[in-house]
C-alpha cells in the first residue's frame, strides 16, 4: 500500500492563519511531522502521531537527510504524512529540497502553501510590505550569511527601491546592517525587527541601521525574528494593532469548535488547549421510563450515553415525554439546548419534593460522591485523566467554563505543573464552577458570569493594569507570565 505526504504551510504561528487545505489536511493524517516554531494550538486537536524534529539554532534533533529519510519511510508504510513545516513550505523552509527527495523515490505527495511570515508578520507589527507611498516591491533573502557557497550580492540587495525582509538572520544582524551601509544604503533607513510575529509573545522594535543593532541588544531580542529594512517601517506606530486582550496566552479546554476559543482570538489574546478527560461509556440498565419521573443531568456526556442506550433499546426522546428533565448547571443547560431539549429547570440538591423517582445521571466517579437528594444513580460513563503536555509557565490565565474542566485539567497535571496551577489566575465561569476550583486546591480562583463576554470583560480588567504590559514608540511589550523566567 502506497502512502502520501502533504508538505503543509502552518502560517507565521496564529492558528487560525492556517489554510482550510491544511487543516484538511491535517485531520486526515496518520502522522505529523513538524517543526519547532509550529503553534501546539494546531497539534492539540489532532488523534495522528506526532513526531517533532525541530531544529533549533546549532542543534538538530533530526538532520535534514533523517527527516527527508523519515517522510519515505511513512508514506511506504501506507500513511497519510504531514510535514507541518512554519510558514511556507516554499520560502526558505527546505520544502523544495524534500519534494526533489520525494519524487526521487517515487513517494506521491503535494505542496499545501501557507502564509509566510516574511508577509503576515509584518503586517502584525503595522507594516505594510508594500505601499502606494512607499515600496512598489519587496525582496525576501535569507539571513544566512552565505547562500549555496557564495556571498549574497549585497551590492544589488543595497540598491533595491523596495522593501527587503531578511529570515533566519539574527546572528548576522550587524553584519547585515553593515554591509547595506558599505554597499550605498543610507545608514538612516528605517529597520524593525519582529520577534515570534503573529505568535502571543510578539515583540517589535524600530531604529535605523545605523542603530538597529544596539536597540536588539538593548531589548534582548533573539531568533526567531524578522528584520525588515525600507520606508514601510515608519508606518509601525502608526499602523501597529492595539486589542484588549493582546500579549496574552491563555488556556481553555479543548472543544472543537470553540465559540471561546474564537471570542478570546478576537479580542487580540493567543488561545491554547488543555485535554479533556478520555470518556469511555459504561454499561447500565435502563430503569423504567414508562410512568415519568426527574430525571437530572449532571454533564452532557453523561446524557449522551444514555441517549445512545435509549436508541439501542428502540426508544427516542418521546419516550421521556412524561420525565421532568433538570440540569446541575448552566453550561448542560446550553448543550442540551444545541441538542434540541430544553431543559425544565436546575436542579436543587436540597429540595426533597421533585417528582419520584429522582434518577441522576453522571460520570462514575463524580455520582459516588454527589450529594442530595435522590432515587438512583446512573453512571453511563467513566472519564479517566490525560497526562497534561503543556508547560503552565508559559500562560497568564486558565479559563474553566464547567467544573468538569477544571478537574480535567488539576488531575491532568503533574506535581510541578500542580505547584505552578495553585497560583495561577483561574476565570471560574459560575458560582459551582468556582466552587469545585477552590475544592481542587487552586487558590486564584476568580469568579465570573457564564457568559463568554463575561470572561473577556474579566480578562481585560485583570491584566489591564499591568505595568509590564505597554506600548511605546519603538516596543510593544507582552505580560510575563512567570516574571522568573526570561521568555
Amino acid at each position: 500500500m502506497s502512502g502520501f505526504v502533504s508538505l503543509v504551510g502552518a502560517g507565521p504561528g496564529n492558528p487560525e492563519l492556517l489554510t482550510l487545505l491544511g487543516k484538511r489536511r491535517l485531520q486526515e493524517a496518520d502522522v505529523v511531522v513538524y517543526d519547532r516554531l509550529v503553534n501546539p494550538a494546531l497539534l492539540s486537536p489532532l488523534m495522528a502521531e506526532k513526531i517533532d524534529v525541530g531544529k533549533l539554532p546549532h542543534h538538530h534533533k533530526f538532520s535534514q537527510y533523517q527527516i527527508n529519510d523519515l517522510l519515505v519511510k511513512l508514506a511506504r508504510e501506507g500513511k497519510r504524512v504531514v510535514r507541518l513545516k512554519a510558514g511556507d513550505p516554499y520560502v526558505f523552509g527546505r520544502g523544495g529540497e524534500e519534494s526533489q527527495y520525494l519524487r526521487e523515490r517515487n513517494v506521491a505527495f503535494e505542496v499545501v502553501p501557507g502564509i509566510t511570515s516574511a508577509i503576515a508578520g509584518l503586517g502584525a507589527a503595522g507594516i505594510p510590505i508594500t505601499h502606494r507611498d512607499f515600496a512598489s516591491s519587496f525582496h525576501i533573502i535569507t539571513g544566512h550569511h552565505k547562500a549555496a557557497g557564495k556571498e549574497l550580492d549585497w551590492q544589488n540587495i543595497a540598491h533595491q527601491e523596495g522593501t527587503i525582509v531578511f529570515l533566519m538572520g539574527m546572528e548576522e544582524l550587524g553584519r547585515i546592517t553593515q554591509h547595506l551601509i558599505e554597499n550605498g544604503k543610507s545608514p538612516q533607513t528605517p529597520v524593525a525587527v519582529i520577534q515570534w510575529a503573529t505568535h502571543w509573545k510578539q515583540r517589535a522594535v524600530k531604529s535605523d541601521l545605523a542603530n538597529i543593532s544596539q536597540v536588539v541588544t538593548e531589548n534582548k531580542m533573539s531568533s526567531p525574528a524578522l528584520i525588515v529594512v525600507g520606508d514601510v517601517v515608519s508606518l509601525m506606530d502608526e499602523l501597529y494593532p492595539h486589542l484588549p486582550l493582546q500579549g496574552l496566552h491563555l488556556l481553555v479546554p479543548f472543544k472543537e469548535p470553540s465559540q471561546l476559543f474564537a471570542k478570546l482570538q478576537d479580542q487580540g489574546a493567543a488561545v491554547n488547549f488543555f485535554d479533556r478527560r478520555l470518556k469511555m461509556p459504561l454499561k447500565f440498565d435502563l430503569p423504567d421510563i414508562s410512568h415519568g419521573g426527574t430525571l437530572v443531568v449532571t454533564d452532557f456526556a453523561a446524557f449522551h450515553f444514555f441517549q445512545q442506550t435509549l436508541l439501542a433499546s428502540g426508544f427516542d426522546h418521546r419516550a421521556l415525554l412524561y420525565w421532568q428533565i433538570l440540569t446541575t448547571n448552566h453550561m448542560v443547560d446550553r448543550k442540551l439546548r444545541d441538542a434540541g431539549i430544553i431543559s425544565d429547570g436546575n436542579f436543587d440538591m436540597e429540595n426533597s419534593q421533585y417528582r419520584d423517582p429522582v434518577i441522576v445521571l453522571g460520570e462514575q466517579q463524580t455520582l459516588s460522591h454527589l450529594p442530595g437528594h435522590y432515587s438512583e444513580k446512573i453512571a453511563t460513563y467513566q472519564a479517566k485523566p490525560v497526562a497534561q503536555q503543556i508547560d503552565l509557565t508559559n500562560f497568564h490565565a486558565v479559563i474553566f467554563p464547567s467544573s468538569a474542566s477544571a478537574s480535567d485539567l488539576v488531575e491532568g497535571c503533574d506535581a510541578d505543573q500542580r505547584r505552578r496551577l495553585v497560583l495561577m489566575p483561574c476565570f471560574a465561569m459560575g458560582t459551582m464552577v468556582a466552587e469545585e476550583c477552590h475544592r481542587l486546591g487552586l487558590e486564584n480562583v476568580i469568579a465570573v458570569e457564564p457568559t463568554f463576554d463575561a470572561v473577556v470583560n474579566a480578562v481585560e480588567r485583570k491584566f489591564q493594569n499591568e505595568s509590564s504590559r505597554s506600548t511605546s514608540r519603538q516596543f510593544r511589550d507582552n505580560i510575563s507570565p512567570n516574571p522568573a523566567k526570561d521568555n
